[in-house]
């Protein structure tokens, strides 16, 4: 169970008041009474995180000489620098950055147990929304809330890290994380795409015949093939689903192939030095879904919303989603995968990598104590030692039945460049 709130002082109501609203002059009288800078007001929200949400740069940097702890979460495990990036306060996210604060990745302090439960008893209270009704009943609503509430609940109790570049909705942030070492895969998707310059209004411009001609997906004949048609190009542009193509162009019949998407979860998105983007694999959609499918592509983008597709012979490169791609030199390195089942290796790490500007892709043949089957991980290069390190994330491992699972990865891996040996970071 979390622990029970506790009541917040006027002394605190005050103090985080003349924070939010008083003169400089007033706070720096107030830190003269030596009140904790660092006593958690409503919702475990200290000075210094009021001073962010308040725009105010200047009492910031008195509240951070005066002891503020910009590591000290709130009551949902929110940083200051957290509460920056929903302020979409640039300054104050450009000077807790320069500090070195944790992004998210490793919490100073352990993660506190949320209590939901003013908003999940709200949850279960609402009632059907008037656009919802006719399309399912009041039980099937009340059904869907309580379940809701159960798995904020749940999360509540078990809460993890999530790294704060997840939550920038703001370029000039984005690019100040990204400055600080983030890795871009990690944002959300609209921002992606608003760093490749695709456009939020783009429309199908293909025809129905394009799309009998062009809509399955299909692996390459060559390391690489440029693969260009009307309706790949238009499902990059639009970034819709297949379920969406499949209604634009009135095509019903769902067991008639996959349609090819590029609505993908687990692909990765590396910035180049020269400002283009390099996007690869990933898959559309669940098992179970009729245009579920694994890619193998890759997609370099101009930052303006100009790309070109290649296309790779499946024993060149087969399926790749939640893996990582490093930057290394003239190198992406692309560690890791879920894949289909069929192409997951017990105890085996596959590493690939591609040239920048050939774009042609080679295995990399690693030695050492590999994590084994890795994906959903974390990975960065360390230039001092010519490492790629890679961190959290899940892996594959077999039990003794046969069965296979998927179990976290709680070790650090590195992956030497040179010798192309992986070793266990203790």
């Amino acid at each position: 169970m979390s622990e029970p709130k506790k009541e917040v002082s006027q002394e605190v109501i005050q103090f985080h008041q003349i924070v939010k609203n008083g003169s400089l002059e007033e706070l720096q009288e107030q830190l003269k009474t030596g009140i904790d800078v660092n006593t958690p007001g409503r919702n475990g929200e200290n000075a210094l995180m009021v001073a962010i949400v308040a725009k105010d740069s200047e009492k910031i940097k008195l509240l951070i000489e005066q002891g503020a702890d910009p590591e000290l979460t709130d009551d949902f495990n929110a940083t200051a620098l957290r509460h920056a990036v929903h302020a979409n306060f640039v300054e104050g996210v450009r000077y807790l950055l320069k500090r070195g604060v944790d992004r998210g990745l490793h919490p100073k302090y352990a993660l506190k147990k949320i209590d939901y439960g003013e908003i999940t008893f709200d949850l279960s209270q609402s009632e059907l929304p008037e656009e919802l009704k006719g399309v399912m009943t009041k039980e099937e609503w009340q059904e869907s809330m309580e379940e809701t509430s159960q798995m904020m609940a749940e999360m509540g109790q078990n809460p993890t890290v999530e790294p704060i570049i997840g939550d920038v909705y703001n370029v000039e942030i984005l690019n100040l994380f990204l400055e600080a070492g983030d890795d871009l895969n990690l944002a959300m998707p609209e921002m992606k795409r608003l760093l490749l310059g695709l456009s939020d209004k783009a429309t199908f411009q293909s025809s129905p015949q394009d799309y009998q001609t062009y809509k399955s997906p299909k692996y390459g004949t060559q390391n690489p093939e440029r693969m260009e048609n009307p309706f790949w190009n238009d499902m990059i542009r639009i970034g819709c689903n297949a379920y969406r193509a499949r209604g634009h162009f009135n095509d019903s019949d769902s067991f008639d192939g996959t349609v090819w998407c590029y609505d993908r979860f687990g692909s990765s998105l590396t910035p180049l030095k020269d400002g283009r983007f390099v996007q690869i694999g990933g898959e559309h959609e669940d098992y179970y879904d009729p245009d579920f499918y694994i890619y193998n592509d890759v997609v370099v983008h101009d930052g303006k919303g100009i790309f070109e597709i290649y296309g790779y012979p499946k024993d060149v490169f087969p399926p790749t989603d939640f893996h990582t791609a490093t930057l290394v030199g003239d190198w992406i390195y692309i560690i890791g995968c879920l894949g289909y089942p069929e192409q997951r290796v017990d105890g085996i790490t596959p590493v690939y990598r591609l040239k920048v500007g050939s774009w042609k892709i080679e295995t990399v043949n690693t030695t050492g104590e590999m994590p084994g089957w890795l994906y959903e991980h974390r990975a960065s290069y360390d230039p001092t030692k010519n490492v790629i390190r890679v961190e959290a994330g899940k892996i594959q491992v077999i039990k003794k039945n046969d069965e296979a699972e998927l179990i976290p990865n709680a070790q650090q891996f590195e992956l030497d460049l040179s010798s192309f040996k992986w070793r266990k970071r203790t």
